[in-house]
């Protein structure tokens, strides 16, 4: 009894035992010797010479025999339509013969306005149509980086994020690393500053950062629309909108070292006093 078996692609495979037919090296052998795969490629071949497109011989496709992507040998193409390739094609492996259908990946030209400074600089990229491109991230693929500030679409539209098929322009400028606020926290004062991060350097809670020489210790980061206060909450500093930071030497007095700071003696007498009181509150003379 002669079975087909059925395999993605619409194609299918023969299995079982026929009288009179025994396996061979190759494939199915007849009672004469004749090779039925041999026959079914040599027909492929004839055929093949005005379908298949120059030089395609072999291919890594999935084989679902093996369980994995295995190397191929191609037997046939169909025309090709598109970007979508399909045909015939042989395992390797386990020498089974299959259909195979994949589709490429295709590229998209954009228009892209580079900005450094004053200057603007407007020319046109290719890009794979399946890469995304969003707001705030690296233009994939582009080199020198460069940061992507705004995106159209074909009908005008400015949106955060897109694939790049469905992209018209793309702003962008150098990546000389991101740029973030921070707030540094002394008691009841906080004051305002930025900072400038090199590309990649990633942001945590828990971590210090360098401000006019000394170090400040991270409380918080403001980043994807919320506040992060958990130890190890990390983030790459250009999805950082704000750090808050606190000075990690020398804290003023106190149970809650950020509520008050210091104060100084109110005269020199008080300070060269040695009277028995504290000297680190107002304390009562004695």
């Amino acid at each position: 009894m002669l079975n087909s078996d059925r395999v993605p692609g619409g194609g299918s495979t023969l299995s079982g035992k026929v009288k009179g037919v025994g396996p061979g090296p190759e494939g199915l052998m007849g009672a004469e010797g004749v090779n039925f795969l041999a026959m079914t490629e040599a027909s492929a071949r004839s055929t093949t010479a005005h379908r298949s497109a120059p030089g395609v011989h072999a291919a890594d496709l999935f084989c679902e025999v093996c369980g994995e992507e295995t190397a191929h040998r191609i037997v046939d193409l169909d025309a090709t339509r598109g970007r979508v390739v399909s045909g015939l094609a042989r395992c390797r492996v386990c020498r089974t013969t299959h259909r195979f259908r994949s589709e490429t990946a295709g590229t998209q030209q954009v228009f892209e306005i580079s900005s450094e400074g004053p200057t603007s600089v407007r020319s046109t990229r290719t890009l794979p149509a399946s890469d995304r491109i969003v707001v705030g991230e690296l233009l994939p693929g582009r080199e020198p980086p460069a940061v992507v500030h705004k995106i159209d679409l074909a009908d005008g539209r400015s949106v955060r994020t897109a694939p790049a098929r469905d992209v018209h322009t793309i702003w962008v400028t150098p990546d000389i690393g991101a740029v973030v606020k921070i707030s540094l926290v002394e008691g009841r004062r906080t004051t305002a500053w930025k900072l400038t991060f090199p590309p990649e350097t990633v942001l945590a809670v828990g971590g210090s950062i360098d401000v006019a020489g000394h170090p400040w210790r991270i409380v918080a980061l403001r980043a994807q629309g919320d506040t992060w206060r958990e130890p190890d909450d990390a983030f790459p500093a250009r999805n950082v909108e704000r750090v808050y930071a606190r000075r990690t030497v020398m804290p003023p007095e106190g149970n809650n070292a950020w509520s008050r700071s210091r104060g100084s003696p109110a005269s020199r007498a008080n300070w060269l006093s040695r009277s028995r009181r504290s000297f680190s509150g107002p304390g009562d003379s004695t």
